[in-house]
């Protein structure tokens, strides 16, 4: 008894994801802040933090075309470096996003002054 997952996410439910996922908490909290300290030089800070996550971006997408597997870091790194060392990952990328959503509402009652 074999069950796969199924395929029927399209590309905008995926870029939907990554872009909340990547984009939640840091818009509502960090760019006011950064442009009062740095000024305009804020946008090329953005540009190099932007072009040194693309890199990383790129090896992401790089592992799951070779390895088009449901998991993600946990799979990739389990199968690296072994089972225990993925559950670590797995486990930590879990509580990373459950600190990341609690930033994003901190960050959203911030901005309505709750």
């Amino acid at each position: 008894m074999s069950q796969a997952l199924k395929k029927n996410l399209k590309m905008r439910h995926v870029f939907s994801i990554a872009t909340g996922a990547m984009v939640s908490s840091g818009i509502f909290v960090l760019p006011g802040i950064a442009f009062g300290l740095t000024g305009p030089s804020l946008f090329l800070s953005y540009g190099i933090a932007g072009f040194i996550a693309l890199i990383g971006v790129l090896s992401i997408i790089e592992l799951a075309t070779a390895m088009p597997k449901a998991g993600g870091d946990y799979f990739y790194i389990g199968r690296t470096f072994g089972p225990l060392m993925g559950n670590v990952t797995g486990t930590l990328s879990w509580f990373a996003m459950s600190l990341k959503s609690a930033f994003a509402i901190f960050g959203l009652s911030e901005m309505l002054f709750l």
